[in-house]
């Protein structure tokens, strides 16, 4: 009965302020090599529970003191010098009787400057297309499948509201990519309607709707 005991890992302290380059210690955690198969696993697991909720993991870095920044964060795989490199997923588990659980990327606020910036960028190749990026909602087995937002927050008191870009990059031989907007199809009902509006406004002329076919120089 009661608490399982705790292993903790701790590295060594410094408290010398004259030496400009004394960091605390460091912990590794590696596994095996091998010159023939693949190396060894590094595994992290947070404790199971019968009948309750499993253990927690949590994966930070601590608070920066009075000057500096907190530390960062890099969660990647190796590179390969023939073949793929590793996947990453970060996903939450099924459930049999419930919902999956969330998934959140959020950049924290500050107090100056820009707010940080949330980037999601395919792979580049040199011998193929370059990597997709598929934001795709959930199905819905008997019901309704998951809306996806793209959205802009709200302006602050002084200002506008950020814009939302959505485009192909230029090419230098060929084509530029297209870009295709359009509702699903339906086998028992009619299609989704799609709507393109302006926003109303309290000042000046409304909002403009411009539609405009490519130009060429090609005479």
């Amino acid at each position: 009965s009661g608490t399982g005991g705790d292993v903790v890992f701790t590295a060594g302290g410094t408290s010398d302020a004259a030496i400009a380059t004394a960091t605390g210690g460091q912990i590794y955690m590696s596994g095996g090599t091998s010159s023939s198969q693949t190396g060894g696993r590094v595994l992290i697991l947070s404790g199971v529970s019968t009948s309750q909720t499993s253990g927690a993991l949590g994966l930070l870095t601590a608070d920066s003191g009075t000057a500096g920044v907190s530390g960062y964060m890099v969660l990647s795989t190796g590179s390969s010098a023939n073949g793929n490199s590793g996947g990453m997923y970060v996903g939450s588990g099924t459930s049999s009787s419930g919902r999956g659980g969330e998934l959140y990327v959020t950049v924290g606020s500050g107090n100056s400057g820009a707010g940080g910036e949330l980037v999601l960028s395919g792979g580049n190749s040199d011998g193929g297309s370059g990597g997709r990026v598929v934001l795709k909602t959930g199905y819905g087995s008997s019901t309704t499948s998951g809306s996806l937002y793209v959205a802009t927050a709200d302006s602050g008191g002084n200002g506008v509201s950020g814009y939302v870009v959505m485009s192909t990059g230029s090419s230098a031989k060929g084509n530029s990519g297209a870009f295709l907007i359009g509702s699903g199809s339906s086998t028992s009902g009619r299609g989704g309607t799609m709507s393109v509006t302006v926003g109303s406004g309290n000042s000046g002329t409304g909002g403009d709707v411009v539609f405009t076919a490519g130009g060429t120089s090609d005479a």
